[in-house]
């Protein structure tokens, strides 16, 4: 287990939990495409402890029903793949869903920030974003103690979704699991208020990425390197901004697909964006962690099955995986040392092999 005392306590490990539980602060961005001034005393209400308290009565009264929602949104979708999961199996995760928002909400609850932190909050009823930004970047998010603390609570609850999985003896499911937890969170985050939103999406985010992205074990991988390792320092300075590589991959993949469409939809639809980042940070957290683990095993055994089944199920041609690979490399390239890049092209170059030709792979 990552927080294991002996493995936490090794300097890598620790420096690249930080850096992952940075991933999760919240998105104040959003903010700025509001037209509408902000209700700061709203925010600082919603904060407190009676705040959590309030936003966790109303969600725990919601949380059966749309994760079940999201269950049967999630069976629609994926009715396109024969035999991907009976019904008994999307019962059974859309109940383990349930149990792994609840230990989440449960973890929220217990973050309110200190007395000091509200001390020092100024006394405004309506704030313009651009007028306080240097308050904006106080608000609390999923912090590390918080994380090693949610990283804990839920690992049993999807120890037990991963047994599901198995049991349907398809990798599919993974996709599946993934698209369950999106819907959740979508339909959970769609009763919330804007400063509820604010402070419990970097928790969703990260729910959402447990069951795709292995970021985890790829700051449990880094155990064996020295803090100098050429291999750790580009995990480090690429980890922080993965989501900005992905934004920008995606943006190209829009320019040069204009008229791509997935089941969900085109590829700047908001819905399918918000997928396809996340997809595209996924194939970075596989590739540093085959980076970090010196070899393609993950990439092949499990990245590979699920995006060859699941994408051409929903549309997504393959052609267009191919394409976001090059994109992606670039990008990558664009932000390393050529040194750097040395140490990274035999990974990239194994990743792109795999991915072409996945219908004669699939038979080998």
């Amino acid at each position: 287990m990552l927080f294991a005392t002996e493995t936490i306590n090794k300097t890598p490990v620790e420096r690249l939990v930080k850096l992952w539980s940075k991933r999760y602060t919240p998105d104040v961005s959003t903010l700025l495409f509001q037209n509408s001034n902000f209700v700061w005393n709203e925010l600082v209400e919603t904060v407190s402890l009676e705040g959590r308290t309030k936003t966790i009565f109303k969600l725990e009264r919601l949380l059966e029903i749309h994760c079940k929602c999201a269950g049967i949104q999630t069976n629609a979708l994926f009715s396109y793949i024969p035999n991907i999961m009976n019904l008994w199996e999307s019962q059974r995760i859309a109940e383990l869903a349930g149990q792994v928002y609840r230990k989440a909400l449960d973890v929220y609850q217990q973050q309110s920030p200190s007395p000091d932190w509200f001390a020092k909050m100024p006394t405004m009823g309506t704030a313009n974003f651009s007028t306080y930004t240097k308050w904006w970047w106080t608000i609390p998010g999923l912090e590390l103690s918080a994380l090693k603390q949610l990283t804990k609570a839920v690992d049993g609850s999807y120890k037990e979704l991963r047994s599901q999985y198995l049991s349907a003896k398809d990798s599919r499911a993974i996709g599946f699991m993934s698209t369950q937890f999106h819907f959740s969170s979508r339909l959970l985050t769609n009763r919330l208020t804007v400063s509820e939103q604010l402070l419990l999406n970097p928790y969703f985010k990260f729910l959402e990425e447990q069951v795709c992205i292995p970021w985890q074990r790829v700051c449990a991988a880094a155990a064996k390197y020295d803090l100098n390792s050429p291999a750790l320092t580009i995990v480090e300075q690429l980890l922080p901004i993965s989501t900005e590589i992905a934004k920008t991959v995606h943006h190209q993949a829009v320019q040069l697909n204009p008229n791509h469409r997935s089941l969900r939809g085109k590829l700047d639809n908001p819905e399918v964006k918000a997928s396809s980042i996340r997809d595209i940070e996924m194939f970075q957290g596989y590739l540093w962690l085959c980076v970090l683990e010196g070899n393609m095993t993950a990439v092949e055994k499990e990245l590979l099955p699920l995006c060859r089944i699941v994408f051409p199920a929903v549309n997504v041609t393959w052609e267009l995986v191919e394409q976001l690979l090059p994109l992606l490399v670039s990008e990558i390239k664009a932000r390393v040392k050529p040194e750097q890049m040395k140490l990274v092209l035999p990974y990239t170059q194994a990743m792109q092999q795999l991915f072409s030709q996945p219908s004669r792979k699939g038979n080998d």
